[in-house]
């Protein structure tokens, strides 16, 4: 004998018959057709205002949910329920925004009332918020930022709605692309011109994420924001505010930093904010919540904070020196300087760091070249040095080198080329910086040995590492990662603006003297030694090297024949791997540089100048070019290995 499939109810019922038996249920049965036109084929769940089920739209020929409630079930007076469920369709039915379900029809078929939404497929955010496992800190600003565009669209309808039930069961993630969609609007209600429908003795909204005006029965836009702070905490934290002073045993709420190191201290105040007691001192809408959140977290987390950090002033190079003071040669973890044992593993502070000796000279050089140099230098460079603690013990020190140039419109046109190569070294040291120098528990990348099971059961990267992996795949795979973003930034400000920005970058990340690159476009690395002379990296790319590059064309402007930042979503990326030795040299230039200056040039001034410093050696390199035409803007950085 068929059984209901409500799991509260699963009572047997006879065949052929297509609504439960149960009068406490009165679930539809797969197979029972409402107003002649949707047949039931699953029950997707329950709420408190009625059961949601998949179906067939026999008119439209598609699958859509339908919501539905039977005005028979005696929980509360039928003019009531009849009133909310109406009066939830009217105002759904109107609103209209990407962050919120749209309601497609409503109606009434016997003692049934109706509402058919779209069918949204990628679960709930409940399903993804997991007990005591924050979601990764980008991903939740994504949710709150949506969430709370969905919430001022509601408090902009005329009658001034307050929804009254914010909580993840309610948000649901687009199968699509992954937004964020406010559902449910059962218990919301007009501030004006209606009667509230609250009864006596029926708790509206969902306990945990209601404002404390709302539980007396004078909700208003403001216990809206509240719920909204009330799911950031849990987003942050993996915690809601009552288990969080559970957990910690404290008579105060945790802020969510304490909980969260990956959080920069400046969320709390945000946070806490939005769920003051008092609804006046709450933001007045989600976009204010919304901006000051996004700005707290341009704040670096505490673990982020150099002790040491070296800025430079030039519009085009980002120069950054991240190192722990007085670091732990077994864990890396920062000690004050008086510490003989490290506060964090134990271990003697004894021993030699090896910043001390294994840091690299660099030298960098970035020049608008002749041909345009009454014009605007559209290179960018990135120079960062600092204690890599993610990757196996004992910490060494990493370099992070980059440079990309912005690529002109015709006839050597600006066409935001300055902006592009900013965009993308600032998106590549943003991605970097954090996977080598922040706290390992808690840095959210990608690694190909670490699995977890998404909303679908299928299995997706996991999104924090739980143990140390090998340093070559995950270097490399990092690389991958920071230059794809760039891409992706260029690529949607392109979409979005209307602009045809573009750059090429080449990127390196030097460690236990094994060099990694990772390279789109014409922008060039080298590895140069005594012994082996000057070779192009990465090999495989050899076969592309430019005619343009003879000094008897110093003229010829590079052009977007190639691959550029920006370009397609999706890009190919050049990857290499190369082991160096003590005093060998490592260029990333721009193509101003390698088309002036050709291969036997460049490795003749590199062997005259091997013992110099770095940064005298960039200038020469620089000069040369410029000596040779300057065609286009000139850009160099030289790593000597330590």
């Amino acid at each position: 004998m068929p059984r209901c499939p409500n799991p509260r109810c699963q009572t047997d019922y006879p065949n052929g018959t297509f609504q439960c038996v149960n009068p406490f249920c009165q679930c539809l049965l797969p197979g029972a057709v409402v107003a002649g036109r949707y047949r039931i084929e699953t029950l997707l769940g329950l709420g408190g205002m009625g059961a949601v089920y998949r179906v067939s739209d026999t008119f439209e020929m598609q699958q859509v949910a339908l919501k539905v409630i039977s005005t028979v079930n005696g929980t509360m007076d039928l003019a009531t329920a009849v009133e909310r469920f109406r009066r939830e369709a009217r105002y759904a039915h109107q609103l209209r925004h990407n962050n919120i379900v749209p309601v497609l029809n409503f109606g009434q078929d016997g003692s049934l009332l109706y509402l058919v939404m779209p069918l949204i497929t990628g679960g709930t955010l409940k399903s993804l918020v997991k007990a005591e496992q924050p979601l990764p800190v980008p991903l939740a600003q994504r949710y709150l930022n949506e969430l709370a565009a969905a919430i001022d669209a509601v408090h902009a309808h005329p009658q001034q709605i307050v929804h009254r039930d914010i909580k993840p069961s309610n948000l649901l993630i687009h199968q699509d692309d992954g937004r964020l969609v406010l559902a449910d609007f059962g218990i919301a209600r007009a501030m004006q011109k209606e009667q509230a429908l609250t009864q006596r003795g029926w708790s509206v909204g969902t306990e945990h994420y209601v404002a404390p005006e709302q539980e007396h029965g004078k909700a208003e836009p403001a216990s809206d924001i509240y719920s909204l702070g009330v799911v950031a905490y849990q987003l942050f934290t993996g915690l809601l505010p009552f288990q969080a002073v559970v957990r910690s045993r404290a008579a105060e709420l945790p802020e969510p930093s304490k909980l969260n190191s990956a959080l920069p201290k400046a969320v709390d105040a945000v946070v806490e904010r939005a769920m003051e007691l008092e609804p006046a001192n709450r933001y007045s809408t989600g976009r204010a919540f919304a901006d000051a959140l996004n700005d707290a977290l341009k704040s670096p987390t505490l673990a982020e904070l150099p002790t040491i950090e070296v800025t430079s002033g030039n519009a085009n190079v980002i120069v950054r020196t991240v190192l722990p003071e007085n670091p732990c040669a077994a864990c890396g973890q920062e000690n004050r300087s008086a510490s003989r044992f490290c506060r964090h593993c134990g271990h003697s502070l004894d021993e030699i760091s090896p910043l001390t000796t294994e840091v690299c000279q660099v030298g960098y050089v970035s020049d608008v070249g002749r041909r345009y140099s009454a014009g605007e230098n559209e290179d960018m460079l990135l120079i960062v040095q600092g204690l890599c603690t993610n990757l196996a013990p004992p910490p060494r020190p990493f370099g992070l080198f980059a440079v990309a140039d912005g690529l002109r419109g015709p006839q050597g046109k600006t066409a935001g080329g300055h902006e592009a190569s900013r965009l993308a070294i600032e998106t590549i040291a943003d991605v970097l910086i954090p996977l080598l120098s922040a706290p390992t528990h808690l840095v959210p990348f990608p690694t190909p040995n670490h699995q977890s099971s998404g909303v679908d059961g299928s299995k997706q990267p996991s999104r924090f590492l739980r143990s140390v992996p090998p340093a070559d795949t995950t270097i490399e795979q990092w690389l991958r990662e920071g230059v794809r973003q760039a891409n992706q930034v260029i690529y949607h400000c392109n979409a979005d603006y209307e602009t045809a920005m573009a750059s090429t970058v080449m990127v390196a990340v030097l460690y236990k003297r094994h060099l990694y690159i990772a390279g789109v476009g014409d922008s060039r690395a080298y590895h140069y030694s005594v012994n082996k002379g000057l070779h192009r990296l990465p090999y495989e790319s050899l076969a592309a090297e430019s005619a343009a590059q003879t000094p008897s064309n110093p003229s010829a402007e590079p052009n977007r024949g190639g691959r550029y930042l920006g370009q397609n979503s999706l890009i190919a990326i050049d990857l290499d791997q190369h082991e160096i030795a003590v005093n060998d040299l490592v260029l990333l230039c721009t193509d101003g540089l390698w088309r002036m200056v050709n291969h036997a040039r460049m490795e003749a001034v590199l062997a005259q100048g091997q013992h110099d410093d770095p940064q005298k050696l960039a200038r020469t390199l620089v000069d040369t070019a410029n000596q040779a035409g300057g065609a286009g803007n000139v850009s160099a950085i030289i790593v000597k290995a330590q």
